[in-house]
């Protein structure tokens, strides 16, 4: 391998980086020379860049959700790992870059299985750079730090890693708006930025780090394996949330916990069991053994709510009053593709959709608490207002508030964040589809996120778009026919579009809707964009 590839940090034949002697000005040097080409090639290309711009259709925004733009900083314990997951599938966080450090696992291996975390996620657009080896020995626990859990998961991209330093003095650089540093093990990174470009921590607004400040009894692991590094960071004024709690204070992992979590049905549940199925993990969660260590830095950060944040002390702010039971539910709403979506909502005129048995009609009614025990409140609210717009109880239109929920579930995306082409044209009962997809995304014909061409062969189906993938829902033939089945009866029972007619829909609907689980009625189909293009 040449010097200059050697240089970067980047992959040999056994995919590990190749690391030079370290430097502390080598990476920052690295990323000087790259970002002047950078800026070169913008003002070259911008023109060029400009004029494409405007022949593409605008990406949608999100219109509904604040997000918070975050560099992951881990060393990949499975206490990260679950973190890292929390991060990456909520729609109020904009993952820019994931770095590793030493720690629980080498930094090579750790960004290895970053990558597969991010790729199984659908998040591997998100850059992971590679830190530096620490004089430190190594922890004991180590070996299932790098080995434990991911044998389930895909390998891992081979493409080059950058090294940590440089992949955050660039992020930092290149990104708009304030950037959240979350720190899940040694401060080893950001200590090192600090010394590198002191310059660029104007652009942080906050370091969230698991652990205590030097000194303290809660210091921690964290602090311990690299206090020089620590200290560096406690010490430069950063504002910073350190969140160290005693065990006795964090959410125990149970095995009936991870149980039912791993069951859910959403990519990120699938996650939590392949990572916590080795029989060493699962004995641990029998022992009461396993805590919610750095989970609780990205509970706390979706929702500060479940503590309460200490007034500072110089720049360091402490958690306290830590609510275990809203940060269990907080972890399974988000599990299930609930929290953001469904919490984070705004209502434009009412100030809550109602979930009481009491504020329905009683057919209805008798309907509201099973539907939202099995497939939660974010369905449950975005099949009422279904209902609402599309001025009946149907079944397509049911079915298009599922399968808009379920492909921002697989796509990790929230409201407003897809562009939908639906094949299911304008005639009903068909194109009822049509208002349920529109609720339940967030797409609309008003905004231009959805189109409805037309076509002579309707389907139940469409396709929905959002950061490069694509995905194709299509609701399965057995449900169809079910659905096809029901509605002639009705129509040979009572006459098509009758006031009778009307009322047997809407009972069949309602059984629909409870009966129908959006993760095991659609044919699910992914594909790059790249690959529709070719």
């Amino acid at each position: 391998m040449a010097w200059s590839a050697m240089h970067r940090g980047e992959l040999n034949h056994n995919r590990e980086v190749v690391l030079p002697a370290r430097s502390k000005f080598t990476d920052l040097r690295n990323c000087r020379i790259r970002l002047s080409y950078s800026a070169v090639m913008t003002a070259r290309l911008f023109p060029i860049i400009s004029m494409i711009a405007t022949l593409v259709v605008a990406v949608p925004v999100r219109a509904h959700e604040q997000i918070t733009q975050v560099i992951v900083d881990t060393d990949m314990a499975l206490d990260d790992a679950r973190a890292l997951t929390l991060l990456a599938v909520s729609p109020q966080i904009a993952l820019k870059a994931v770095v590793t450090s030493d720690g629980s696992a080498s930094p090579i291996a750790g960004a290895r299985n970053a990558r597969r975390i991010l790729q199984f996620l659908n998040q591997d657009r998100v850059p992971v750079g590679v830190g530096h080896e620490v004089p430190a020995p190594p922890p004991s626990w180590r070996e299932r730090s790098d080995a434990l859990g991911w044998a389930d998961l895909p390998p891992a991209p081979t493409n080059p890693l950058p090294f940590a330093v440089t992949l955050i003095v660039r992020t930092l650089a290149e990104t708009t708006g304030p950037i959240t540093y979350v720190c899940l093990g040694p401060l080893t990174n950001l200590a090192d930025v600090l010394h590198d470009a002191p310059a660029i921590k104007s652009r942080l607004a906050m370091v969230w780090f698991y652990g205590a400040p030097p000194g303290d009894p809660l210091a921690g692991w964290n602090v311990k394996h690299d206090p020089a590094a620590a200290a560096a960071v406690f010490t430069s004024g950063l504002p910073i949330v350190a969140a160290a709690l005693p065990d006795a204070q964090l959410l125990t992992l149970d095995d009936g916990l991870l149980s039912r979590w791993a069951t859910a049905g959403t990519p990120a549940s699938r996650l939590m069991g392949c990572l916590h199925r080795d029989p060493r993990v699962r004995e641990d969660a029998r022992g009461l053994h396993l805590r919610a260590w750095d989970d609780t830095i990205a509970l706390l950060l979706l929702a500060p709510n479940i503590g309460r944040l200490t007034e500072p002390t110089s720049n360091v702010r402490r958690v306290a009053d830590f609510d275990r039971s809203r940060a269990v539910l907080l972890y399974q709403q988000i599990l299930l593709g609930n929290h953001g979506h469904t919490d984070e909502r705004p209502l434009v005129t009412l100030r809550a959709i109602p979930t009481d048995p009491s504020q329905f009609q009683d057919d209805v009614a008798a309907f509201v608490r099973d539907i939202i025990a099995r497939h939660g409140e974010e369905e449950w609210k975005c099949v009422v207002l279904t209902n609402e717009l599309h001025r009946h109880l149907g079944l397509y239109s049911i079915l298009g508030a599922k399968m808009g929920l379920r492909a921002r579930e697989l796509l990790g995306v929230g409201l407003d964040e897809l562009r939908v082409e639906s094949q299911a044209g304008s005639n009903p009962p068909v194109s009822c589809l049509n208002d349920g997809l529109q609720v339940s995304t967030g797409a609309s014909l008003g905004r231009g996120t959805i189109r409805v061409p037309a076509t002579t062969t309707p389907k139940a189906a469409a396709t929905f778009t959002a950061n490069g993938r694509c995905l194709r829902l299509q609701v399965k033939d057995s449900v169809v026919e079910q659905i096809e089945t029901e509605i002639r009866a009705a129509a040979r029972r009572y006459g098509e579009l009758t006031p009778a007619y009307f009322a047997a829909v809407r009972r069949i609907s309602l059984q629909a809707w409870r009966d129908l689980d959006r993760a095991a009625i659609f044919e699910e189909t992914f594909a790059s964009l790249a690959d529709l293009q070719e």
